[in-house]
Protein backbone atom coordinates (compact mmCIF):
# COMPACT_ATOMS: atom_id res chain seq x y z
CA UNK A 1 0.00 0.00 0.00
CA UNK A 2 1.03 3.60 -0.39
CA UNK A 3 2.16 5.43 2.73
CA UNK A 4 -0.85 7.80 2.92
CA UNK A 5 -3.14 4.75 2.86
CA UNK A 6 -1.29 3.33 5.84
CA UNK A 7 -1.87 6.63 7.62
CA UNK A 8 -5.58 6.43 6.72
CA UNK A 9 -5.79 2.86 8.12
CA UNK A 10 -4.05 3.90 11.34
CA UNK A 11 -6.30 6.93 11.71
CA UNK A 12 -9.33 4.69 11.31
CA UNK A 13 -8.13 2.22 13.96
CA UNK A 14 -6.89 4.95 16.32
CA UNK A 15 -9.65 7.49 15.70
CA UNK A 16 -10.47 7.71 19.41
CA UNK A 17 -6.99 8.98 20.29
CA UNK A 18 -6.81 12.59 21.38
CA UNK A 19 -3.98 15.06 21.67
CA UNK A 20 -1.10 16.05 19.43
CA UNK A 21 1.45 13.54 20.71
CA UNK A 22 -0.66 10.37 20.41
CA UNK A 23 -1.91 11.34 16.93
CA UNK A 24 1.64 12.22 15.85
CA UNK A 25 2.86 8.82 17.15
CA UNK A 26 0.04 7.13 15.22
CA UNK A 27 0.92 8.92 11.97
CA UNK A 28 4.67 8.40 12.51
CA UNK A 29 4.18 4.69 13.08
CA UNK A 30 2.10 4.40 9.93
CA UNK A 31 4.98 5.87 7.92
CA UNK A 32 7.86 4.21 9.81
CA UNK A 33 8.16 0.98 7.75
CA UNK A 34 8.43 3.00 4.51
CA UNK A 35 11.15 5.39 5.77
CA UNK A 36 14.06 3.14 4.66
CA UNK A 37 12.62 3.06 1.14
CA UNK A 38 12.40 6.87 1.07
CA UNK A 39 15.99 7.12 2.33
CA UNK A 40 17.10 4.60 -0.30
CA UNK A 41 15.34 6.48 -3.10
CA UNK A 42 16.61 9.87 -1.95
CA UNK A 43 20.18 8.58 -1.78
CA UNK A 44 19.98 6.94 -5.21
CA UNK A 45 18.60 10.12 -6.80
CA UNK A 46 21.23 12.21 -5.02
CA UNK A 47 24.01 10.14 -6.61
CA UNK A 48 22.32 10.41 -10.02
CA UNK A 49 20.95 6.93 -10.59
CA UNK A 50 18.18 6.58 -13.23
CA UNK A 51 14.68 5.43 -12.18
CA UNK A 52 14.88 2.14 -14.06
CA UNK A 53 18.14 1.15 -12.35
CA UNK A 54 16.78 2.19 -8.93
CA UNK A 55 13.60 0.14 -9.09
CA UNK A 56 14.62 -2.84 -11.22
CA UNK A 57 18.15 -3.50 -9.94
CA UNK A 58 19.28 -1.61 -6.84
CA UNK A 59 16.00 -2.00 -4.94
CA UNK A 60 16.38 -5.79 -5.13
CA UNK A 61 20.04 -5.88 -3.96
CA UNK A 62 20.34 -8.15 -0.91
CA UNK A 63 21.73 -5.48 1.44
CA UNK A 64 18.91 -3.06 0.60
CA UNK A 65 16.32 -5.81 0.92
CA UNK A 66 17.60 -6.63 4.42
CA UNK A 67 17.36 -2.95 5.36
CA UNK A 68 13.76 -2.74 4.08
CA UNK A 69 12.76 -6.07 5.58
CA UNK A 70 13.98 -5.23 9.09
CA UNK A 71 11.56 -2.29 9.02
CA UNK A 72 8.77 -4.62 7.87
CA UNK A 73 9.20 -7.34 10.49
CA UNK A 74 6.08 -8.44 12.35
CA UNK A 75 8.03 -9.97 15.29
CA UNK A 76 10.17 -6.85 15.75
CA UNK A 77 7.26 -4.38 15.79
CA UNK A 78 5.09 -6.72 17.87
CA UNK A 79 7.84 -7.11 20.47
CA UNK A 80 8.49 -3.35 20.56
CA UNK A 81 4.77 -2.55 20.90
CA UNK A 82 4.24 -5.09 23.70
CA UNK A 83 7.36 -4.08 25.64
CA UNK A 84 6.46 -0.39 25.39
CA UNK A 85 2.88 -1.13 26.45
CA UNK A 86 4.03 -2.97 29.58
CA UNK A 87 6.61 -0.29 30.35
CA UNK A 88 3.76 2.23 30.09
CA UNK A 89 5.58 4.07 27.29
CA UNK A 90 2.24 4.90 25.69
CA UNK A 91 3.48 7.02 22.78
CA UNK A 92 6.06 4.45 21.73
CA UNK A 93 3.48 1.68 22.05
CA UNK A 94 1.17 3.64 19.73
CA UNK A 95 4.03 4.26 17.28
CA UNK A 96 5.05 0.59 17.11
CA UNK A 97 1.44 -0.68 17.03
CA UNK A 98 0.75 1.64 14.10
CA UNK A 99 3.90 0.37 12.36
CA UNK A 100 2.71 -3.20 12.99
CA UNK A 101 -0.65 -2.35 11.38
CA UNK A 102 1.27 -0.99 8.37
CA UNK A 103 3.20 -4.26 8.01
CA UNK A 104 0.05 -6.39 8.39
CA UNK A 105 -1.74 -4.33 5.72
CA UNK A 106 1.22 -4.70 3.34
CA UNK A 107 1.48 -8.47 3.75
CA UNK A 108 -1.38 -9.40 1.36
CA UNK A 109 -0.54 -6.85 -1.37
CA UNK A 110 3.11 -7.43 -2.30
CA UNK A 111 4.00 -9.79 -5.11
CA UNK A 112 7.56 -9.75 -6.50
CA UNK A 113 8.51 -7.07 -3.98
CA UNK A 114 7.34 -9.07 -0.94
CA UNK A 115 9.16 -8.51 2.34
CA UNK A 116 10.47 -11.12 4.77
CA UNK A 117 7.85 -10.25 7.38
CA UNK A 118 9.06 -12.82 9.91
CA UNK A 119 12.66 -11.66 10.26
CA UNK A 120 14.76 -12.48 12.26
CA UNK A 121 13.10 -15.89 12.69
CA UNK A 122 12.52 -16.72 9.04
CA UNK A 123 13.49 -15.56 5.55
CA UNK A 124 10.10 -16.69 4.21
CA UNK A 125 8.25 -14.26 1.94
CA UNK A 126 4.53 -14.36 1.30
CA UNK A 127 4.27 -13.84 -2.46
CA UNK A 128 0.73 -12.55 -2.81
CA UNK A 129 -1.25 -12.98 -6.02
CA UNK A 130 -2.25 -9.32 -5.52
CA UNK A 131 0.04 -6.33 -5.86
CA UNK A 132 -0.81 -2.85 -4.66
CA UNK A 133 0.82 -1.37 -7.78
CA UNK A 134 1.55 -3.97 -10.48
CA UNK A 135 -1.20 -4.24 -13.14
CA UNK A 136 -0.07 -7.84 -13.88
CA UNK A 137 -1.24 -8.74 -10.36
CA UNK A 138 -4.53 -6.84 -10.06
CA UNK A 139 -2.71 -3.61 -9.17
CA UNK A 140 -5.18 -1.35 -10.97
CA UNK A 141 -8.09 -2.86 -9.05
CA UNK A 142 -6.34 -2.68 -5.71
CA UNK A 143 -5.08 0.86 -6.37
CA UNK A 144 -8.66 1.94 -7.09
CA UNK A 145 -9.90 0.32 -3.87
CA UNK A 146 -6.99 1.83 -1.92
CA UNK A 147 -7.69 5.32 -3.24
CA UNK A 148 -11.41 5.08 -2.45
CA UNK A 149 -10.73 3.66 1.01
CA UNK A 150 -8.18 6.34 1.87
CA UNK A 151 -10.17 9.29 0.55
CA UNK A 152 -13.40 8.10 2.18
CA UNK A 153 -11.69 7.28 5.49
CA UNK A 154 -9.79 10.56 5.74
CA UNK A 155 -12.76 12.60 4.55
CA UNK A 156 -15.08 10.98 7.08
CA UNK A 157 -12.63 11.21 9.99
CA UNK A 158 -11.80 14.81 9.13
CA UNK A 159 -15.48 15.72 8.93
CA UNK A 160 -16.73 13.82 11.98
CA UNK A 161 -13.88 14.15 14.44
CA UNK A 162 -14.08 16.83 17.12
CA UNK A 163 -10.39 16.25 17.84
CA UNK A 164 -8.25 18.84 16.01
CA UNK A 165 -5.05 16.78 15.78
CA UNK A 166 -7.04 13.90 14.26
CA UNK A 167 -8.82 16.27 11.85
CA UNK A 168 -5.54 17.84 10.73
CA UNK A 169 -3.94 14.41 10.21
CA UNK A 170 -6.96 13.23 8.20
CA UNK A 171 -7.22 16.35 6.06
CA UNK A 172 -3.43 16.44 5.61
CA UNK A 173 -3.47 12.88 4.30
CA UNK A 174 -6.43 13.72 2.09
CA UNK A 175 -4.46 16.69 0.74
CA UNK A 176 -1.54 14.40 -0.15
CA UNK A 177 -3.86 12.18 -2.16
CA UNK A 178 -5.49 15.18 -3.83
CA UNK A 179 -2.09 16.55 -4.80
CA UNK A 180 -1.05 13.14 -6.19
CA UNK A 181 -4.25 12.93 -8.26
CA UNK A 182 -3.74 16.43 -9.66
CA UNK A 183 -0.11 15.66 -10.53
CA UNK A 184 -1.08 12.38 -12.19
CA UNK A 185 -3.77 14.12 -14.24
CA UNK A 186 -1.34 16.85 -15.30
CA UNK A 187 1.20 14.24 -16.39
CA UNK A 188 -1.49 12.35 -18.27
CA UNK A 189 -2.88 15.45 -19.99
CA UNK A 190 0.47 16.98 -20.88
Amino acid sequence: MNTPSHVAASLLIGRKLTGWYPVTALVGGAALPDLPMFAFYGYQKLVGRPEKEIWSELYFASEWQLFFDLFNSIPIFLLLAVVCYFLKARLLAILFASALLHVLCDLPVHNDDAHRHLLPFSHWRFISPVSYWDPKHFGLYFASFELLFSVATCGLIGYKSKNWPMRIAAYGTLSLYSLAIVLALCLWIF
